[in-house]
């Protein structure tokens, strides 16, 4: 895989409003020094319209920001993850879960949860809102115990911090062969239990069976997409958390889960991201030709974790 670096030179006080359009645009990350921000696209998400387009919205923004006041340069994955390195610093996101590096130091406390973290080319370092949002949710609702999918795992920072908050299982999916590979790894630093697997796989692919705890961090369209297979997933009382979403889509996500029979809980607002937490009202009657869809089954821990 490889990747786009675009360097904006911009006042870092407008950051707040150019970030949200560069995440619906299919950044990936961005980041900021003392002279630019820098911004991260898959070589295969980037094109000449989505520069043209971000030199038009910033310069509504700053008039004077012109084409000169962008650099795009493409790198290999080895540049990639070097570059990302300087910007991943440990962060606190609750009074216990703290995400982290494996070439930072950072004072433990007694009672800390401490997740290290490789990102390799993954998306999940803890350093995103969204992210933040999902995880500082999980420290409510997630219960010791619980049966918990985290779909578009990424680098799986949200299923090793369930595994570490005592789920009794998590499965683990992403339809991208690197993020499972680099979940996997990441997996092995912080010794999971063996009641965690990760799954190459979409959603739509997998036979349902109920956990009590969904989590979602990934794009309001993905969002959409699976608002009418995530009932086949929750158990009767179960939970679902959503991020991924900007503020400004608020209405079209929830007005979606409402058709589908969810229930608003609560809503968190981090920035410009949103985090959403649903349960279930109408629980999806199940396939009466069989029961489910044909998929992937999950099966023991072993079989699905790759190495």
């Amino acid at each position: 895989m490889s990747w786009i670096e675009v360097r904006l030179n911009f006042p870092q006080q407008t950051l707040e409003d150019v970030s949200a359009y560069l995440f619906a645009m299919g950044c990936e990350g961005v980041h900021m020094n003392e002279k630019e921000v820098l911004a991260y696209f898959n070589k295969h998400n980037w094109s000449q319209e989505i520069q043209t387009g971000l030199v038009g919205f910033i310069s509504q923004i700053i008039p004077t920001f012109t084409r000169r006041d962008i650099q795009v340069k493409a790198l290999s994955d080895f540049d990639w993850s070097t570059s990302w390195k300087q910007y991943f610093k440990p962060v606190r996101i609750t009074s216990t879960i703290v995400v982290l590096p494996p070439w930072e130091e950072y004072p433990i406390q007694e009672g800390d949860v401490p997740i290290i973290i490789n990102p390799q080319m993954a998306f999940g370092t803890g350093q995103h809102e969204s992210t933040q949002l999902v995880i500082q949710g999980m420290a409510k609702w997630l219960k010791p115990g619980m049966q918990v999918l985290d779909v578009g795992t990424g680098s799986g920072i949200l299923a090793i911090i369930a595994d570490k908050l005592g789920a009794e299982s998590v499965a683990a999916i992403d339809h991208d062969i690197e993020a499972v590979k680099n979940a996997s790894e990441n997996a092995v630093l912080n010794k999971v239990s063996g009641g965690m697997r990760i799954v190459l796989a979409e959603l739509e692919q997998l036979i349902p069976q109920e956990f009590d705890l969904i989590l979602a961090n990934i794009n309001k369209n993905a969002l959409l997409k699976y608002a009418g297979l995530f009932p086949d997933f929750m158990s009767a009382q179960g939970k679902l958390i959503l991020s991924g979403i900007l503020a400004t889509d608020d209405r079209t996500v929830v007005e979606q889960y409402h058709q589908q029979g969810f229930r608003l809980v609560s809503k968190h607002l981090k920035k410009e991201w949103l985090a959403l937490v649903f349960e279930g009202i109408n629980k999806r009657k199940k396939n009466e030709a069989g029961g489910n869809r044909p998929g992937n089954e999950f099966g023991p821990a072993a079989d699905w974790t790759v190495s």
